[in-house]
């Protein structure tokens, strides 16, 4: 006479469960290195620093020329806009790849109750469901961090040339 067992726990919940353990450690580390890259104050130091190395250096009787100059104006004012409306375009981007992702989502939570035989291969349907989720998710705002990165860039690029322009004599 040969007895079949079964687990205790399904198998699929644990590689369910692993899964999980396994994205905690490495976002836990990820979310660490985003942490130290962010430095709002240090960038602030930054700007201010030139802002007031510029300042002292002008010579403002001269500088102020160029700052009635109308073409000059138009053109910093002009590149400004420019960098303000591909910004915008990069942030509306990043706005629609999340709504993307919560649109999939749902449907993908609202499928899962279909394929699990058991209450265990459910919860790990919805464990691997949730974590795959959530790596979009993940996926979608690391995009998104570049983004901005790279619009904080363009902003400091333009504020040292105009700088620049405006300074010079």
């Amino acid at each position: 006479m040969k007895t079949e067992t079964t687990p205790l726990i399904d198998p699929s919940l644990t590689e369910a469960l692993q899964h999980w353990n396994q994205y905690y450690a490495q976002s836990r580390q990820n979310s660490l290195i985003l942490m130290n890259a962010i430095t709002p104050l240090k960038d602030q130091i930054q700007v201010t620093g030139q802002l007031l190395e510029t300042a002292q250096k002008t010579d403002w009787v001269k500088a102020s020329s160029k700052l009635a100059d109308p073409e000059v104006l138009v053109g910093a004012l002009g590149e400004l806009a420019d960098i303000q409306i591909a910004a915008l375009g990069k942030l509306q981007e990043g706005y629609n790849a999340f709504l993307k992702t919560t649109q999939a989502s749902t449907d993908k939570l609202s499928g899962l109750g279909n394929e699990a035989d058991s209450p265990q291969a459910l919860l790990a349907a919805s464990l691997e469901t949730s974590l795959d989720i959530l790596k979009q998710y993940e996926a979608d705002a690391t995009e998104e961090a570049s983004s901005l990165s790279a619009i904080q860039s363009a902003y400091r690029a333009w504020l040292q040339k105009s700088l620049q322009v405006f300074s010079t004599t």
